[in-house]
């Protein structure tokens, strides 16, 4: 019996990261490799871009755990964060960038003791709708997270777009418009572009992109 086979070109890998950068000259790229890469293999998708990329980005700290065992050393930003006590404490250990995006985060964070401080970033709900603070409770939420004792430092603000795949979808424009007065008044770092946004809309391309799908070789249109 034989079966199929899948040959991931590692170096097709980082070519398409350059093309990213090339995009968005200027930034820095927070490279995806959330759910095993996309299925094309979180580990050796991390070996081939932890160099090239200035962060990584996965979506939860278990699988960021696995990238540390296995020896990755590079930044890693958790894009949901942590969800309960262990994770936080994993999150610590592991020295994780972790998004803060619902109010029970930073409940948990209020009677956590960190001996060097977690790096966070105050994830905004600019109208995707999944993941994110309101937009109305973004300041206060942002100060309250910068005060805690076992926050190092608020890195800045992200947000998530939720139809740039879609050119002429006046979506996008309102949640830059969303955003934008909020990431100004809070300062840090910015990043708002996925794939889509790198490609096709100039104004998200600032601080940090996070070309995800476009890396692995599919167009995200």
């Amino acid at each position: 019996m034989t079966f199929p086979r899948a040959l991931i070109d590692l170096e097709a890998l980082r070519h398409n990261l350059g093309r990213a950068r090339a995009y968005a000259p200027g930034t820095r790229v927070m490279a995806v490799i959330k759910a095993d890469a996309y299925g094309h293999g979180a580990l050796p998708a991390a070996r081939a871009l932890e160099g090239e990329a200035d962060a990584l980005g996965v979506a939860r700290v278990d699988e960021a755990a696995r990238l540390r065992d296995a020896g990755t050393t590079g930044r890693i930003v958790v894009l949901e964060g942590f969800g309960d006590r262990d994770e936080l404490i994993a999150a610590d250990r592991l020295e994780l960038d972790v998004a803060i995006h619902h109010a029970a985060q930073l409940e948990l964070l209020e009677g956590y003791s960190s001996r060097e401080g977690l790096t966070c970033w105050l994830k905004i709900d600019s109208g995707m709708h999944r993941l994110g603070v309101a937009p109305e409770d973004a300041v206060e939420l942002f100060h309250a997270l910068d005060a805690m004792p076992a926050v190092a430092r608020v890195a800045g603000t992200l947000t998530h777009l939720a139809c740039a795949d879609e050119l002429h979808n006046p979506a996008t424009e309102h949640q830059l418009a969303v955003f934008d007065p909020l990431a100004a008044a809070l300062g840090g770092e910015v990043s708002i572009a996925n794939s889509a946004a790198t490609v096709a809309w100039p104004a998200a391309r600032r601080g940090w992109i996070r070309p995800g799908i476009m890396l692995y070789g599919a167009s995200p249109f």
